[in-house]
């Protein structure tokens, strides 16, 4: 091998080297500080965690806001004294007195992402209902719904909170789709 020969093979090792160092050192860097600010693994909220009652109604516009109290009850699956991750994400649809689902499931509006509820803490679930009213009866299939299922996951149990017999909703899916919005309520 020639002196210029192992000075350009030394030149390029420290580039590969360096080049690597550049590469790894943001992300060695990263791991630190990842690690440091992580949260403690905290549960996500079931619905068994919630107390769900109605607790205003109005309307505007052919919908009526339907809004309903989440308190914690300390009866699910985390415990009462813990907090618990809840994701604004939800399970609704409208149920008749023999339990059966009625139309369509709720579409979420409104903010995305997640927050923490703490143990005495509150959820505010605001469910936005067209008026079946507005709709072709033959299209729209008015039908008497007595409660709301709401589940928080897919494979998680419903439950179903009464709203007084005085509701209803289009038993066709496709028309007046029910909406829902879920917010921190403080505790």
């Amino acid at each position: 091998m020639t002196r210029k020969t192992t000075t350009t093979a030394r030149v390029r090792t420290r580039l590969a080297v360096l080049t690597a160092a550049m590469i790894a050192a943001p992300a060695v860097a990263a791991v630190p500080a990842a690690a440091a600010t992580a949260p403690e693994s905290m549960p996500d909220c079931t619905v068994s965690d919630f107390e769900i009652v109605e607790t205003d109604r109005r309307a505007a516009a052919g919908t009526a806001y339907i809004e309903f109290t989440m308190a914690r009850n300390g009866e699910g699956e985390t415990p009462a004294e813990e907090p618990c991750h809840l994701y604004r994400y939800a399970n609704l649809i409208w149920v008749d007195d023999q339990g059966e689902l009625v139309g369509a499931w709720a579409e979420r509006e409104g903010g995305s992402g997640s927050y923490t509820v703490e143990p005495d803490g509150t959820v505010l679930l605001t469910v936005a209902q067209p008026n079946p009213a507005n709709y072709d009866p033959e299209l729209c299939e008015p039908t008497a719904v007595s409660g709301l299922a709401v589940s928080l996951y897919i494979a998680e149990e419903p439950v179903v909170v009464p709203t007084g017999g005085h509701d209803t909703a289009c038993a066709n899916a496709e028309v007046a789709v029910p909406r829902y919005t879920i917010e921190p309520g403080g505790s």
